[in-house]
């Protein structure tokens, strides 16, 4: 194929073209040519590419990097929580002189004033809340999901299930995301479009939210979105307002999907399924129905003072207060509790604000589960018992005292520690090993060794959970 090279030369002495610059031919390139350094390349079996940086092995092709790369940006929860709890200077000059935070520190304060039952309320209302899949009930479809790992129809039926149940008891969070979104979009537009849209906004019901949600939902679809959408066609807003509208968008398709009719008729799917599909007694039935019952009225219904004065403490320091220390340390607490709960961090995160015995504390624990089968490769019987083992890193620095970690691996009852203590306690470490073992034998726990160090630098969490990396399964969508 010739590519415009089509040269018509006319006969001319070879002296007239000697001082002339010789023009050069424009190259033309076709619009489908892929440009190589947007392509992701092939990911290579040799694995000095990839590099390890935190104790974190990734793939610079992949967006595990950027995980990676937040990680190691993110704020520390522990450092700032200490802050609030242990710096009197910045306590005193800082928050106390607050008008706005004065109040509600000193009703913090209060509130995690805690004995040892309180203690473990404490953490245990972490554990059962930590996300909406907890309970009974799901403790059953776990069994089940278990038994029938290969069926994939039962697995379609629960997906949709879980879904639905997800957004249907997050109606509430969902009505606020929505209210964000709309007041953000309405800040961002044209001062001439902002009265007619607020009018728009007047019009949701904000009482009874499950049974005004399809009054709601008719609004957002037939008269808000349209609006926005109509000044982004006219006006080429590709700025604020269009993010704001993603994720409006997303929301509203969280709330059609929270609908009392949506949740029963996929409830219904998941029952049918369990009785004529996987054969489940009718007894067994009305047992787990009970169940979901118990479940969603524990999640609806407790409460937490200490968290709720925790977290009313951090959103009306970045919401309403005008001194710039206490907005960014609650900006970067806020951060912290957001990142813990990253979807590539597969541990449990818990935090422990903490006023004992008139002694103030900040401590966080991570938490891995593991299932480990039998290494005896001639006992195969043993290969499907699969035995739970658990790994938990905590940290906590307590007032006029210092720094401290552990490290515990629990296995079969069995406990290791690696425990590091402040440079003070260094001539106490034989009696610490002492009571620590004491206290474990009280509670029926063996010890197979207990380390104890001195504690030299303070260490992340993904140091200690050295096997954190990209899943091998992920999909890569690097453009």
């Amino acid at each position: 194929m010739i590519e415009n090279d089509v040269r018509i030369n006319h006969q001319n002495r070879l002296n007239d073209n000697l001082n002339k610059q010789k023009s050069k031919i424009e190259q033309v390139t076709p619009f489908d040519v892929v440009d190589p350094t947007r392509v992701t390349k092939t990911t290579k079996d040799n694995q000095s590419n990839q590099t390890s940086q935190n104790n974190l092995n990734f793939n610079f092709d992949s967006v595990y990097e950027k995980f990676v790369q937040a990680l190691k940006n993110s704020p520390v929860l522990s450092e700032n929580g200490k802050k609030i709890l242990l710096n009197k200077q910045f306590i005193n000059h800082n928050i106390k002189s607050d008008p706005v935070l004065n109040t509600l520190f000193e009703n913090f304060i209060k509130n995690i004033t805690m004995n040892q039952t309180e203690i473990f309320n404490f953490l245990k209302f972490q554990q059962t809340t930590y996300t909406n899949y907890s309970g009974n009930f799901f403790n059953e479809l776990r069994n089940l999901l278990n038994k029938n790992s290969n069926n994939d129809d039962f697995k379609l039926v629960l997906r949709n299930f879980l879904k639905s149940y997800d957004c249907f008891v997050s109606v509430d969070k969902t009505y606020n995301s929505i209210n964000s979104a709309l007041n953000n979009i309405k800040l961002n537009l044209p001062q001439i479009l902002k009265e007619p849209f607020n009018e728009l906004i007047n019009k949701m019901i904000s009482d009874n939210l499950t049974n005004s949600l399809d009054l709601n939902l008719s609004l957002l679809k037939n008269e808000i979105l349209p609006f926005v959408g109509r000044y982004i066609s006219k006006m080429n807003d590709f700025g604020p307002v269009r993010d704001y509208v993603s994720v409006l968008m997303h929301n509203i398709v969280r709330l059609e999907s929270g609908s009392k009719e949506s949740f029963s008729n996929d409830l219904d799917n998941l029952m049918e399924h369990l009785k004529y599909n996987l054969n489940v007694s009718e007894e067994k039935l009305q047992s787990i129905k009970l169940s979901l019952i118990n479940s969603y009225e524990f999640t609806t219904t407790t409460k937490n003072d200490s968290i709720d004065s925790f977290l009313k403490l951090i959103e009306t320091g970045i919401k309403d207060s005008t001194n710039v220390l206490n907005k960014g340390t609650m900006e970067d607490i806020e951060h912290s509790l957001l990142f813990n709960q990253n979807v590539q961090i597969p541990l449990t995160h818990m935090f422990l604000p903490l006023n004992f015995n008139g002694m103030f504390m900040f401590s966080e624990l991570w938490i891995s589960k593991h299932y480990e089968s039998s290494d005896d490769k001639n006992d195969k019987k043993n290969k499907l018992k699969l035995t739970e083992s658990y790994k938990i890193f905590i940290t906590f620095e307590i007032q006029n005292l210092g720094y401290f970690e552990t490290i515990l691996n629990y296995k079969n009852s069995n406990i290791s520690l690696d425990i590091y203590v402040p440079n003070s306690f260094s001539n106490s470490i034989d009696k610490i090993k002492k009571e620590i073992t004491t206290i474990l034998n009280k509670n029926n726990l063996l010890t197979t060794n207990i380390n104890i160090y001195e504690s030299i630098n303070k260490r992340k969490f993904n140091e200690v959970f050295s096997n954190l990396s990209e899943r091998k399964s992920g999909v890569d969508v690097v453009i």
